[in-house]
Parts: C-alpha cells; sequence; structure tokens
C-alpha cells in the first residue's frame, strides 16, 4: 500500500516490478527494485523514492558536467544537422512565455542553466536568477548571472513575490511532494506570474516509467490535478513541440483553484499507465530470453541514453558485448559501462545481435534509416511486447 503523490489516494499494489539493478537517468545503476505505481484516483503513476535522495541531487547528480559543451541530442535534421535539446528548450521556452522587457525569470533547479543562457543570449533584457539544490552547478553560473541572483539549496525569504515567471525544465519528475513542489514556485511568482513547467510525457516516452529517479510520471490529468493544487490556473499544456515531454504553461491564481476532474481523460491515463507497465514486464522476459540464447556471442547495444542502459541492466555478462553504438558525437570515443561508444556505421563485422536502445515508438523508422544495419547475419533485437 502506498499514497498516491497527486490526489493522496491509496495504492494497494505496483502494476510493475523488477529486480535490481534498477536505472537512473544519469545512466546509473542501483542496487535496488523498481516499482510502479499507478493510481486509480486521478491517473498518476509512481515509483518509491530511492535511497538518501537529497545527497543523490547533492552531490551525485552531475548532469551535464563531464565536458563543458555536453548536451543531448534532441534531433538529427534530413541533412545530417544536430538540434540539441538546450537550445530547442529554450526556443519553447521564449515562444510559451512571450515575456515583457525587462522580466526578472528564475530558472527553478537550474543545473547549469543552459536553457537560461541561451534565452539571455536571445534576450539580454531579461534579469536571469538561478535555484538549484546543489552547489555543483555554481561554477557554470559565475561571469553571466550576478551573484546576488543565485541560490542554492534553500530559496532566500526576500524572492518571495519577485519573479514575473518561473521556469522548471524536467526537475518535478524527480521530487517526492510534487504538490508542495508547485506551491513554492506560486510562493515566488509575483500576483498573476507565470509558470513555465517541463517533465517527461510517459505516455509518449514510455521509456521514463522505468527510471528509478523519476519517482513521478505524469499524465495529463495528472498534471492538471497537481498544477490546480499547487495554486495555478493552466493556460496550455504542450505535447507536440518536444514530443516526449509536456510543457505546462500556467498562471498564479489569487485565490484557491477549483480541481475539475475529467472522467474520461483519468480513464485514458490510468489504462495508458497500465498499458506501459505491461509492456516493460513482457519486455524484460523477452530481452533476458534473447540474451540467455546469445549467451557467449558477441552483441552490441544501439543507444548510450536510457533505452540501450535499461537493457545493459537487464542483459548483464550474458552476451560478450563489443560496444554501444549512438550517433551523438559528444558520446563517441568515450565508454559507457566499461565498453566503447562507437558511431552505428562503425559496428563490428562479427557482431551476430543488435539490441536496439531506442524509443519503441520510434525505433524502427530509425534503424530503418541506416542500411548499414540491415546486413545479413545481424539480429535485430527490438524492445517489443
Amino acid at each position: 500500500m502506498t499514497t498516491c503523490r497527486v490526489c493522496g489516494g491509496k495504492i494497494a499494489a505496483p502494476a510493475y516490478e523488477t529486480p535490481a539493478p534498477a536505472l537512473t537517468s544519469i545512466m546509473t545503476l542501483l542496487d535496488i527494485p523498481t516499482r510502479v505505481y499507478v493510481c486509480d484516483g486521478c491517473g498518476h503513476a509512481q515509483c518509491d523514492e530511492i535511497p538518501d535522495i537529497e545527497t543523490f541531487y547533492d552531490t551525485g547528480y552531475r548532469i551535464s558536467l563531464n565536458s563543458e559543451g555536453h548536451d543531448q541530442i534532441f534531433a538529427v535534421k534530413s541533412d545530417g544537422t544536430i538540434l540539441y535539446r538546450t537550445d530547442h528548450q529554450a526556443q519553447i521556452a521564449c515562444r510559451l512565455l512571450d515575456l515583457p522587457q525587462g522580466t526578472k525569470l528564475l530558472d527553478y533547479g537550474a543545473a547549469k542553466a543552459d536553457t537560461l543562457r541561451k534565452i539571455i543570449a536571445a534576450r539580454p533584457d531579461i534579469e536571469p536568477h538561478v535555484f538549484d539544490v546543489s552547489t555543483d552547478y555554481a561554477p557554470a553560473w559565475s561571469g553571466w548571472i550576478a551573484p546576488h541572483a543565485q541560490a542554492t539549496y534553500e530559496v532566500p525569504p526576500a524572492w518571495d513575490g519577485r519573479f514575473d515567471a518561473v521556469m522548471s525544465h524536467f526537475v518535478i519528475e524527480h521530487v517526492a511532494d510534487p504538490v508542495s513542489f508547485i506551491r513554492e514556485i506560486h510562493k515566488l511568482l509575483k500576483p498573476h506570474g507565470t509558470l513555465l513547467l517541463s517533465m517527461p510525457d510517459v505516455s509518449a516516452n514510455p521509456g521514463d516509467m522505468t527510471v528509478a529517479d523519476h519517482v513521478n510520471h505524469f499524465s495529463e490529468a495528472s498534471l492538471r490535478r497537481a498544477l490546480a493544487a499547487g495554486g495555478f490556473e493552466v493556460s496550455a499544456i504542450d505535447t507536440t513541440s518536444f514530443p516526449g515531454a509536456f510543457f505546462a504553461v500556467a498562471v498564479r491564481s489569487e485565490t484557491p483553484v477549483r480541481q475539475k476532474q475529467d472522467a474520461a481523460l483519468v480513464q485514458r491515463s490510468i489504462a495508458r499507465g497500465l498499458e506501459i507497465c505491461d509492456f516493460w514486464r513482457a519486455s524484460a522476459a523477452g530481452i533476458e530470453k534473447r540474451a540467455d540464447a546469445l549467451r557467449g556471442r558477441k552483441a552490441a547495444i544501439y543507444g548510450a541514453g536510457f533505452y540501450g542502459s535499461w537493457i545493459f541492466s537487464r542483459i548483464g555478462k550474458d552476451v560478450e558485448l563489443t560496444a554501444f553504438l549512438d550517433q551523438n558525437p559528444g558520446l563517441q570515443n568515450t565508454e559507457h559501462f566499461g565498453h566503447p561508444v562507437i558511431a552505428p556505421v562503425d559496428i563490428a563485422d562479427d557482431a551476430e545481435a543488435l539490441f536496439i536502445g531506442l524509443n519503441p515508438l520510434k525505433a524502427r523508422a530509425a534503424i530503418g534509416s541506416m542500411p548499414y544495419l540491415q546486413r545479413p547475419g545481424l539480429e535485430l533485437i527490438w524492445l517489443e511486447a
């Protein structure tokens, strides 16, 4: 029995459970099982908290600090041009927030604040502020954010009611009390100030359901309920600008917000959450079965991101892994779990199997565009039930 973090309802049993190791969003393995619960009251899905969560985010969660220019690929255009995640987030934020001149903008849970930096490059009139629960990122803020506009661990009381807008990118899925998180941002905004909140959309990116440190997996129904409980009126929920993610725009309300419940939307959210849990249960069994059949034979994994890392966590040492394949030039010529990361075109000639570690909703189209992976003798193993 556990309690829903959004509506407070009781959830009797996990909808998905798999033994250790669990995989985090920064591609580290934890010696804990993965359990996912789906609330039949509001459609929210959630996982158990990871051990010592505050220390994990203070000193262990060093996202994008491994190199000065590290970023994640958002898309590869038809001409081969790479579009990086923070560039795309900055474009979305500028469009959805439509900030007036001289806006005081806070990046809440900023990490290196690369998205904010790119917004400021386009809009130097904006006054940037940053907050994070770690001091690890402070050097990245130096020189372009004033010292008085930086905060770590706790937000200064003087910041209450200061900001015209607050944005928080891919943070709320990590926090154990998402409604309190939203209420804290409500306190920091001026009356009728604007919140831009982004997070994974598990319905479009089902891999998120198994991320150990993503303790919340929002549906549209549970996101709307959480924002209302936090004191916000929803202006828009954008599911198309960043496929696989929600970008929600909401306005601080000065009166309690009535929590409207769309029963049909909640039921669709519940059904989709349970469907994804069933998918991962079947996928885990299928991957482990194929790995056992390939014991001692050479194989590679396509994708050094989450899906490929999840496959690695399930196959262990059953196969002789030659490499991870990845299109991201920032990952190539590095190592992942002790194995080299190489360009897909460089796959070893003697590799007999390739585990496809991509979003299963997009994997076949992506691999189909790479004729050098369609060679005889190379078995393609998909994340499919």
